[in-house]
């Protein structure tokens, strides 16, 4: 295989990580209030909540970057300054990202023992407290295995970006092939895919662990 290939792909690597990092960051902050929305005990918030997250969960990746990459401009040309192709893939991957990740905290909450809110009050801890030192530990522990699978996932949904002129790994194959009428590029893409997923997958393992033994202690 020609070195240029590779070095040629290898060129979207660090965009492929900012875009999963920076996608992965912005999604799991916003999946919090989502999540809240989600277990509001008022059912109009709830269903709010549910709605928001079956419409974004609904539709394609794929649809959601052209949405916020063409949308605004639509309406304002000057607004195509503001949502460059690199600052609406983030978006698109942050606001899928919420959706799922409000899932998963919601899952990980259903698994934690509801009667500790009454023995923690038991013991004088208020509300803030309860949930700040005794269930939210919990809750990451519990999360975190499906947290780093939705990660993992994300790594290489991030390839999508590239459809709206993000120059990440599979931008930069899709391009050498072009030039080349050879499909060595994107086989070059999926071993750095691989570099980068298999490492995650193990990070994740160990932290996983590592929160294990905290909570047998």
């Amino acid at each position: 295989m020609n070195s240029e290939v590779w070095s040629g792909v290898a060129q979207g690597i660090l965009t492929t990580v900012q875009m999963t990092v920076f996608g992965f960051a912005l999604g799991a902050v916003l999946g919090l209030p989502v999540m809240l929305l989600r277990t509001a005990s008022i059912w109009p918030v709830r269903w709010v909540g549910r709605g928001f997250i079956e419409l974004v969960r609904g539709v394609p990746m794929v649809v959601w970057l052209f949405l916020i990459y063409n949308g605004p401009t639509q309406f304002d040309p000057s607004l195509g300054t503001v949502f460059s192709s690199w600052r609406s893939g983030v978006a698109a991957l942050g606001l899928v990202s919420s959706a799922y990740m409000a899932e998963i905290y919601r899952g990980a909450l259903k698994g934690v023992n509801g009667g500790q809110w009454e023995a923690s009050k038991a013991l004088g801890m208020n509300r803030l407290d309860t949930a700040t030192r005794v269930i939210a530990p919990q809750v990451t522990r519990v999360a975190v295995p499906a947290a780093t699978t939705y990660g993992i996932a994300l790594i290489k949904d991030s390839s999508l970006v590239s459809t709206i002129g993000v120059f990440e790994i599979t931008y930069y194959a899709t391009t050498a092939s072009s030039t080349s009428s050879s499909a060595t590029p994107f086989l070059i893409a999926g071993v750095y895919y691989m570099a980068l997923t298999i490492p995650a997958a193990w990070a994740a393992r160990q932290l996983d662990r590592k929160l294990r033994r905290k909570v047998v202690r």
